[in-house]
């Protein structure tokens, strides 16, 4: 399928719903199990989702369409607006998503979508919750927030109830990954699920590098997303040899505060967050093969070789002579 067959398909009658408020609730109210919530219902979409051995569901959201009632996922929701504008309320905030733009829900979010008129289409890419950990989280950027979001949403001790809207209305390259997740969802052939994951994992890596968002992720949001961001530059530049103590007097903040943000916004302690990082340099080190391993050991801040040996096998569950033969 190329793009002119793809405008074709997503402007025809198969999306196009034409379901009023009444019908949606009524086969929400047929299909899935509520919970009183805020003077309304919420419904509790079913955890085993038809994944069907993919990381990922692809699904249109209909145009002129009736108001999708309040309702839970137990799984990460990714939804891009090809056209139009859709008004979703998160909890209790009422967040606008324009063209171009693309909204990100934790898992268990509570949310509702508007009544969609004949303009608005928009494209929902649903994720397995084993798709970060076993594609590329290890990758992502650490300084960034996207890279903290996606990390809370894999730690089930978290209360799950944000979102992560970008402003991407004249990114063509997200607009691209939409369009060939699309031609290969709508027109499968050999291997068109690894490639949709793998458009999905450009996606998320571009967004790593955009600036431009709304979150309700962070209460203080400007304040504690630049110290957070501190934080995570400072671990960055000085996993090897740095510390609690001299990051603080740094940064200007008392231990006990800092470590309690950090363990908010990313669920983990700073050594939690050292020994990450150092085991992500040991892996890229490791595709070095002239490189002996006490020497990669050394080089990310670990003198001790069984700690280094430890940690790399709790890290990646495997050995660092095993890593290296799969690279």
């Amino acid at each position: 399928m190329n793009y002119d067959e793809l405008e074709k398909k997503l402007w025809s009658s198969s999306t196009y719903s034409g379901m009023t408020d009444a019908e949606l609730l009524d086969h929400f109210n047929k299909k899935f199990p509520s919970v009183p919530f805020n003077n309304d219902e919420m419904f509790i979409f079913h955890h085993n989702r038809e994944f069907e051995n993919r990381n990922h569901i692809i699904s249109v959201h209909d145009r002129k369409s009736g108001r999708v009632p309040m309702h839970i996922f137990h799984y990460i929701v990714i939804t891009y607006v090809y056209s139009g504008s859709f008004t979703i309320t998160v909890e209790e905030e009422v967040v606008t998503v324009n063209e171009g733009d693309i909204i990100i829900l934790d898992k268990h979010v509570p949310h509702s979508v508007a009544p969609t008129g004949e303009n608005d289409l928009g494209v929902n890419i649903i994720l397995n919750e084993q798709f970060f950990p076993n594609k590329f989280i290890n990758r992502l950027p650490t300084n960034q927030l996207i890279t903290t979001f996606i990390i809370e949403m894999m730690n089930h001790r978290h209360t799950h109830n944000h979102y992560l809207l970008y402003f991407t209305n004249n990114d063509m390259l997200l607009k691209n990954c939409i369009q060939n997740i699309l031609c290969e969802y709508f027109d499968p052939r050999t291997c068109s699920d690894d490639i949709i994951d793998n458009y999905i994992m450009i996606l998320i890596s571009h967004l790593a590098r955009e600036s431009s968002y709304n979150t309700n992720f962070l209460a203080n949001k400007t304040k504690n997303r630049e110290l957070v961001n501190r934080i995570f530059d400072y671990i960055n530049q000085n996993y090897q040899t740095g510390n609690l103590t001299d990051m603080c007097s740094r940064l200007g903040y008392n231990a006990s505060y800092i470590s309690k943000l950090i363990k908010q916004t990313s669920g983990k302690t700073y050594k939690q967050l050292v020994n990450e990082q150092r085991m992500k340099k040991a892996l890229i080190l490791l595709q070095n093969n002239e490189l002996p391993i006490y020497e990669i050991a050394e080089q990310v801040g670990i003198s001790n070789l069984t700690s280094f040996y430890k940690r790399f096998k709790d890290f990646t569950n495997c050995t660092p002579q095993e890593y290296r033969r799969r690279v």
